[in-house]
């Protein structure tokens, strides 16, 4: 009996180790079929899988769901699922079918489903879930988005499919901003990024500025001051509001030639709405620098402009024309009738239209008494006839100020004058302004800091003069400053800084020196400097790229100093003979202009004139022939380089 009892559970102890090792082995099995993607296709299910996360099946993600394992089962895949559930929920919104929640903007609703929008959206996940007040509501009502943008969005997340036009663009972006939605807001960027042009980057300016989107924002900025003749002239400027249209013209950016657009916009934009818009017209004006119009359309179109008729805006446009008219020479001195907003600099984009321009001079048949251009459009020299110098002289100096172009002294009937004239570069007028303390000719003139200053020269019997002169910024008067250490004539200067700096000259005996000395404008004190390496007779000074240098005069020199370290370089001399002629720097070059040379001489045997122009490249130290002449042979003449940006 014992025996039998041993055999039988021996029996049973082998069947139940088979069974145990047959498990195993189909358990191995499986895990090795799927590991090698057997069952990636087979259209079965051994357990249920959980859904793809809200996020995956609203944005379109692609991330295959994680399959659940078990030691007897494996989650498997379903291709198609995904698609026809798309296309369900598709046909559900579409048909109004089973919908339990009602969105509602600007008074219109439409039917949702409460599961689907708070798996899509944060925003709805917190009214619908996290919001006790909204949970047992089924209207939701959301503020501060349109209708029309409310449907395209819903659509959105139930097909993945967003409309975006040209038309709601910039109510799509806000709207996705509110709900959270943040790939359909980066998509609607995208496209309004594209779409922005002068008719709508108002609008877009706005709209982005509001949601701080910078990219788009930057762009419709960059367009509103581009191409401002544009913007103003569609719909969207003509809608603004008046602070809107008040910062939009104050922006100092604007890429303009003059004024006269500005002024035009304020008018349209007032026309379009009289009644409402009247009373804005006098605040807005204050932002238009009507010294900056040109000076016909400040004629015939400002001052004939029926909103202008009232005491403030007539006291406005008399300190227009007086800045262009008068002596008014500093554009920070305020003027009779005139308000804050009228002494603003020009706008920094004002077109710049850059000219060479020569003033009098000694020709072969006498001196010169009219003005000259050379226009890089037309490239050659027109006489600018509506300019004529106002008075005969010769032997003045001149100087480029921000206002125009500075003349003073100069020799009328072989005596020394003391007048003084202003050259308009914007309206081409000349204005007297008071006279000089001391009749000077010969003498030399350099702007500082936007004050003009004349030194040295010849006064009357031929006396030569050390004293020093400048023009005071507030009252418009001259004003005496200490005298030069020696009195001479002939001088070179050159500005540097806050300092004059004074080179060569000739003395008493009318020998050249090579004397140097420099006037601190804020000290008002001379010092003198270490002597040039050579005589300069009859030459020029001129500063580029923070050296001065000497060029020209009967000895064809070329010299530099450097201010800083207080250093002299000897350079390549120039190819001809240039005494009493002007030099300047015009684009990345040193220009001598003209001037006497000993090989042209006149019937008497003095040196005669040339109308040669010489190119210093400081860059490799050569000179060339400029394909430029002057108009004609010239000496003591000035030849200067004006942006009439400056003066509009």
């Amino acid at each position: 009996m014992h025996y039998i009892l041993c055999n039988s559970l021996l029996v049973w102890g082998t069947v139940v180790l088979c069974v145990i090792f047959i498990n195993l082995c189909l358990c191995v099995f499986h895990r090795i079929m799927a590991s090698s993607g057997v069952y990636d296709n087979l259209d079965v299910h051994h357990t249920e899988h959980a859904e793809s996360t809200a996020a995956d099946r609203v944005e379109g993600s692609t991330t295959k769901p994680t399959l659940p394992e078990s030691e007897f089962g494996l989650g498997i895949s379903d291709s198609p699922y995904r698609p026809q559930t798309w296309s369900g929920m598709g046909k559900l919104f579409q048909q109004e079918t089973l919908s339990d929640a009602m969105l509602m903007a600007d008074g219109q609703s439409v039917p949702c489903h409460k599961f689907l929008l708070a798996a899509a959206s944060e925003y709805f996940y917190n009214r619908l879930v996290m919001d006790n007040d909204s949970i047992n509501h089924n209207l939701l009502e959301i503020e501060g988005i349109s209708f029309s943008a409310l449907k395209v969005i819903v659509s959105y997340l139930y097909t993945g499919n967003i409309n975006i036009t040209a038309e709601n663009a910039r109510d799509m972006i806000p709207a996705c901003k509110t709900l959270k939605l943040t790939s359909a807001c980066q998509i609607c960027e995208k496209f309004a990024l594209e779409m922005v042009n002068p008719r709508n980057c108002v609008g877009f300016y706005k709209m982005a500025k509001t949601n701080d989107i910078e990219q788009l924002s930057a762009k419709a900025l960059n367009m509103m001051v581009r191409d401002f003749t544009e913007v103003v002239s569609g719909r969207e400027f003509l809608a603004m509001s008046e602070n809107d249209v008040a910062d939009y013209i104050q922006n100092k950016h604007l890429k303009i030639p003059n004024e006269d657009p500005v002024f035009g916009a304020v008018v349209s934009w007032v026309r379009h709405q009289p009644e409402e818009r009247e009373s804005s017209f006098n605040r807005l004006i204050t932002h238009v620098h009507l010294r900056y119009c040109s000076p016909h359309y400040l004629i015939h179109n400002v001052s004939e402009e029926p909103l202008m008729n009232n005491v403030q805006n007539q006291k406005l446009l008399v300190a227009a024309f007086k800045h262009q008219s008068s002596a008014n020479l500093y554009t920070h001195q305020q003027c009779p009738h005139s308000d804050n907003h009228q002494i603003a600099a020009p706008r920094k984009a004002y077109a710049r239209t850059t000219t060479l321009m020569t003033i009098g001079g000694k020709s072969e048949p006498g001196h010169v008494t009219r003005t000259e251009c050379w226009s890089l459009k037309e490239a050659r020299w027109t006489v600018t006839d509506q300019c004529p110098m106002p008075v005969s002289v010769w032997c003045f100096s001149a100087c480029v100020m921000k206002e125009g172009i500075l003349v003073t002294g100069g020799y009328s009937d072989d005596k020394p004058v003391s007048q003084c004239w202003l050259l308009s570069t914007s309206t081409y007028q000349w204005s007297p302004l008071p006279d000089l303390n001391t009749a000077r000719a010969r003498h030399a003139s350099v702007c500082v800091g936007g004050q003009p200053y004349v030194i040295a020269g010849k006064g009357d019997n031929e006396k030569l003069l050390s004293s020093v002169e400048c023009l005071a910024r507030f009252s418009v008067t001259w004003e005496i400053l200490p005298d030069m250490p020696n009195e001479l004539r002939h001088i070179m200067v050159a500005s540097y800084g806050d300092s004059i700096y004074v080179f060569g000259a000739l003395d008493v005996k009318d020998n050249p020196t090579q004397s140097v000395f420099v006037f601190g404008t804020n000290s008002r004190s001379w010092q003198t400097l270490a002597d040039m390496p050579q005589k300069c007779k009859f030459g020029s000074a001129v500063v580029w790229n923070n050296r001065i240098y000497i060029v020209g005069g009967f000895g064809q020199s070329c010299m530099c100093y450097d201010p800083v370290l207080a250093q002299w370089s000897t350079l390549s001399q120039c190819r001809h003979e240039h005494a009493d002629a002007p030099a300047l720097v015009w684009k990345d070059r040193i220009l001598v202009c003209g001037g006497r040379s000993r090989k042209a001489k006149r019937d008497n045997g003095d040196p005669g004139g040339t109308s040669v122009i010489e190119e210093y490249d400081p860059e490799t130290d050569t000179w060339t022939v400029s394909q430029i002449e002057l108009p004609q042979k010239l000496h003591l003449h000035f030849v200067l380089n004006i942006e009439n940006c400056e003066q509009a």
